[in-house]
């Protein structure tokens, strides 16, 4: 079990005792699991950046996504903080994908993002081994079609009431899981059971909140 899976379904867990004490009424804890919650997405974050030893994209919009709630729930504010906060978000974002601008071409990562709006990244590497996909309020697709994987590959998609579509083609092996959160995973490919134990397999790490990650061999 990942660190991320582990930290979601521990305070899911605690959220529900915590919800029990409450309706019993040994506990009130309503009021505080009400203004506490987004700590939990951050923990998220946080542990998705810890796991894979780099700031990803997907983690950190997930983290940042997570102050951005914290400080709407605790009221820090009484100005409109949303607009500024989605504005760090996306600024955030565009930094996280320029620095990876200086890496070789042999081991360079698409990393297509979309905030608020659609991005498409088509990825043509002879030796594809990694690649990346976020979506926050928008779509992005990761078009894996003209790359060639070696042995094997993985792509990290993440969705936050968005949508990331990874295209493949046919002949590669896939391996979809990670975490839905009132979202969703689908691999839409052909079966694996005709292809060769050699195949080239393509692991993709999904993280849905509240949006879905699918993979496939042509765009809907």
């Amino acid at each position: 079990m990942t660190p991320v899976r582990l930290w979601i379904g521990l305070v899911l867990l605690a959220i529900g005792v915590f919800g029990v004490l409450d309706a019993i009424g040994t506990l009130e804890s309503s009021e505080v699991i009400s203004r506490w919650w987004p700590v939990a997405v951050i923990g998220a974050g946080i542990l998705g950046m810890w796991s894979q030893r780099r700031v990803s994209i997907g983690s950190g919009l997930l983290t940042v996504f997570g102050f951005v709630l914290l400080i709407d729930t605790l009221e820090w504010t009484t100005q409109d903080v949303l607009g500024p906060a989605f504005l760090v978000i996306i600024g955030l974002a565009v930094l996280l994908t320029a620095t990876r601008g200086g890496r070789s071409k042999a081991r360079e990562e698409s990393r297509p993002l979309a905030v608020f709006g659609g991005s498409t990244a088509k990825e043509r590497s002879d030796h594809f081994t990694h690649g990346e996909a976020a979506a926050l309020f928008g779509g992005a697709t990761l078009d894996l079609r003209d790359a060639n994987i070696d042995e094997e590959a993985t792509v990290d998609a993440t969705a936050i009431f968005g949508a990331v579509d990874v295209l493949v083609p046919e002949g590669w092996r896939v391996s979809v899981g990670g975490l839905p959160i009132f979202g969703g995973y689908e691999d839409k490919t052909k079966g694996n059971g005709s292809l060769p134990a050699d195949a080239p397999k393509l692991r993709v790490k999904a993280t849905a909140i509240f949006g879905g990650v699918n993979v496939a061999h042509e765009a809907d």
